[in-house]
Parts: structure tokens; sequence; C-alpha cells
């Protein structure tokens, strides 16, 4: 039987399969780099209008979306890791406009790219002199205890922030943030995050982690996603939407930024590698951060289908929370801010809480 099939499949000369195999590897690989030369030479730049700082410290600055003074305040905090503006994308597609649109007054951390200020920096740093001050400044501004969102590695911040300035805190908004490394005790997760900390010699000795090291970490978690993303670009036809939001989010990925030496090391050593934040053991400034202590309302937006931020990482901080609501969504880590469905199954639902539990 088998041999039969080899004869139909292999035919009269086995080298056919081979060498046919062989070319269409060859044209996918073409058709890879016509994908990445249609990137490089586009033509489409996608130009941002300067924002309003309302205040700033190192290479951190506090930028507003707020149009009207009666507009209730949000504090967005993104990750440190990547750029703010994937929540500002396109014109078309940005959460952070959508909201001001719908009569909320975001205020939105940059980061920036970290300067000789934070070179010293960890996350008790970031947490304290950076966040804290920011927060203050979106109550003083507005009159109003503000609501705290964040988003990916930004949510974690916000968890811990909002255990140390409760009072200044009107409600949390976690979208697609870590907790739990180890998922559950997933032998997967444990094994990564002991694998991570081969990375620590190589970061004390260059003294961060660089935006392109990062990436790299990142587009390990899917090997094929490069192939496949520029495929697909390869056939999409010039200046629709489609092309513009692909060139938007490429042009992102590579504004990578670097990891201050500590935040490094803390993220790879006591997130992934010993899991402190669930466990509760996570300090910052002499108080553990422990989701009992969270006591505003909050919610979780969790992701079916992350690569990034895997489901039950960020479910954890649901289970945790007394006070808390779960969403989950079938959107991706990045699909969440940046897909054609992001504003019915994410922000709307996410806005329709805050008007519940927020102003």
């Amino acid at each position: 039987m088998k041999a039969r099939i080899a004869a139909e499949v292999l035919g009269d000369d086995p080298l056919k399969l081979s060498t046919a195999i062989d070319g269409a590897i060859a044209r996918r690989f073409s058709f890879y780099q016509e994908g990445i030369q249609k990137y490089q030479n586009a033509e489409f730049v996608n130009k941002r209008k300067a924002l309003p700082t309302v205040w700033t410290k190192g290479s951190a600055s506090l930028l507003s979306y707020r149009k009207e003074i009666d507009d209730y305040p949000l504090f967005v905090i993104p990750s440190l890791v990547n750029r703010y503006y994937i929540l500002d994308l396109l014109k078309e597609n940005s959460f952070l406009r959508w909201l001001t649109n719908e009569g909320w007054g975001p205020y939105v951390m940059d980061w920036g790219h970290p300067g000789p200020a934070e070179s010293n920096f960890g996350l008790e740093d970031y947490i304290v002199q950076y966040l804290l001050p920011a927060l203050k400044e979106v109550e003083k501004r507005s009159g109003k205890k503000p609501i705290v969102i964040g988003y990916c590695m930004g949510g974690t911040l916000a968890t811990a922030l909002s255990v140390l300035a409760q009072p200044l805190v009107k409600s949390l908004v976690l979208i697609a943030s870590p907790w739990d490394f180890h998922e559950k005790e997933d032998q997967r997760a444990i094994q990564q995050g002991r694998w991570l900390q081969s990375l620590l010699p190589w970061i004390n000795t260059v003294g961060h982690f660089s935006g392109e090291g990062l990436q790299s970490l990142f587009a390990s978690l899917d090997p094929t996603l490069s192939l496949r993303k520029f495929l697909n670009f390869r056939q999409l036809d010039v200046d629709t939407e489609q092309e513009k939001v692909f060139i938007s989010l490429e042009d992102w990925l590579n504004d990578g930024v670097s990891l201050t030496q500590k935040v490094a090391c803390e993220c790879l050593q006591e997130w992934y590698g010993e899991n402190l934040t669930e466990k509760g053991h996570w300090v910052v400034s002499g108080e553990k951060i422990a989701l009992n202590k969270v006591r505003v309302p909050t919610l979780s937006v969790v992701s079916d289908n992350d690569r990034i931020v895997p489901k039950a990482s960020s479910l954890a901080l649901s289970a945790g929370i007394d006070r808390s609501t779960l969403i989950e969504t079938p959107l991706g880590h990045i699909g969440i801010m940046v897909s054609r469905n992001a504003q019915s199954k994410v922000w709307k639902p996410i806005v329709d809480w805050m008007e519940q539990f927020g102003s």
C-alpha cells in the first residue's frame, strides 16, 4: 500500500518531487522578498500632528488628547517596550482619538527612549518618579480622579500604581496585561522563564536590552509570522486602508524602545523567572503589590489568541482582584488596538463599562 502511494506521488522519477518542493520554496521566498521590498519602497508616510505636552520629566512626557474641560479624564499607560502610538496608529484607526470623540479626555504617557536621566532606572523608578507625578498632574488639571487604563506591560505598571496611589484612582482598566508569568504553573511557561535567564549576562555586558533584541524575542514566539505577513502585504493594492495600516504598524514595530539594564533584569528574573507578581512578592516603594490590595473597580480585557501575553497570564488579574469585571475577546494582542473589529469587540465594551463604574 505504502509503496503504491509513494509510486503515485513520486512517479517514475523520485527526484521530481524534491525538485518541485525546492521550486515552491524558492518562489515563496522570492515573493517574501518582494513584500519586504514593497514595504521599503512604499511612498505612504504616516504623519502625526504634535500633541500638547502637559508634563515632562527626563525622556517621558504626558500628552493630552482631551478636548473639552468636562470630558472625564483618562490616564493611559502604554508598555515600556513599544511607543505609545499603537494606541493612535492612524486617524481612522485610533483608540485614543475614538475615546476623545466619545466624550472622554485621554492623557497618555509617552515614555520616549531611555536617556541619561533613566540610565539607572528600574521599574520602581518609572512608577514612582514618572507615573505617580503624571497621575497627580491629570488629577490637578481635571479636578477629578482619573480612570487609569493600562495596555500590555502598561497594565502591570498601572496595577502597581493603583495600589500605591489608590485615593487618586477612580477605576482601573487592564488591557492584555501580564501578571501570572508562569501561567498557572504551565511547564512551557516555566521553562521559558528559565531560558530567559540566559540573556542576563548579555544584558549586563551591553548595559541595556535593545529594541531590536526585544523585537527578535517577540518574533521567536511565532517564527513564521514575518513570512506570512509580507507574503500577504505583497498582494495588497497600493494606497488602500489595508496597506496604510500595514505600513504604519510595521513602522511602529521598527520604532522599538530599549529597556534599561535594571528594568530588563527585573522583568526577566523577577517576573518571568520568579513570578513575583502572581506570588504577591513584587515590591515597589516598600509596598508589596498584591492583587487583594487593588480595591477600585477594575475591568480586565483578555485575549483568547494572544501570543505575547497568554490568556492564563492576564486572566490572573481578573481572578485576583475582588471588584473585577472580565471581557474576553478573540482579537490578538495587537488586533485589540488596530483591527477592524477592535471598536465593536473591545473599545465599545470598555466605554460601556467605564460609563457604569468610572465616570
